[in-house]
């Protein structure tokens, strides 16, 4: 294996680019914190427009065609009731879970409370051939190592070239907390490597 490199962060969509001028409050994408008061599924939100997702977009033409890339995440925990936490990676570009297509989950953590870091850490690969992204991802809560494991849902339609312009992927993150309280989340590194 070469040398890697970073190819892409988390930014913002056009869409949202957009709006955070009109605003005049432009906010650095990360790090991203969010305080959850919900026992619900959260995808992370962009810290300057709230009603987006942080996304990690893999751009059209980049040599990951065939080639293993990696979406790795990284920040820390903020639990003031004690609580299991679960993280997902998703590939999609919405607030609504369910309307993303879901790559992995760490399942539940152990319950706990205090401060502590998490990371996410994705082995994929994709060609326009077949037109599928797969890969394996692996989960770290609390100093838990969730095994590594193949994705739940196999991405198809994949092409390295859109029609759109747009990006080839769209990868975002999702939280949930068992219990409810004043959670915190920081995200602070989401990228990709090649």
């Amino acid at each position: 294996m070469g040398q890697s490199f970073r190819l892409a962060s988390a930014q913002r969509s056009a869409t949202a680019v957009v709006a955070a001028q009109t605003s005049g409050a432009i906010v650095p994408v990360l790090p991203a914190l969010q305080t959850i008061l919900v026992n619900t599924e959260v995808v992370i939100s962009d810290p300057g427009i709230l009603t987006n997702p942080l996304l990690c977009p893999l751009p059209p033409g980049t040599p990951c065609e065939q080639e293993v890339f990696w979406v790795s995440a990284s920040g820390y925990l903020n639990l003031g009731t004690s609580s299991t936490v679960t993280l997902k990676l998703y590939s999609g570009s919405s607030l609504t879970p369910g309307s993303n297509t879901l790559l992995k989950s760490s399942g539940a953590s152990g319950a706990f409370s205090g401060k502590t870091n998490w990371l996410i850490w994705a082995r994929l690969v994709y060609d326009t051939v077949s037109g599928q992204l797969t890969g394996i991802v692996e989960f770290m809560i609390n100093n838990v190592i969730f095994a590594a494991a193949a994705l739940t849902n196999v991405v198809t339609g994949v092409n390295n070239n859109p029609s759109s312009g747009g990006a080839v992927l769209n990868f975002c993150i999702s939280v949930q907390f068992a219990t409810a309280g004043t959670q915190v989340i920081n995200v602070k590194d989401f990228g990709i490597n090649h």
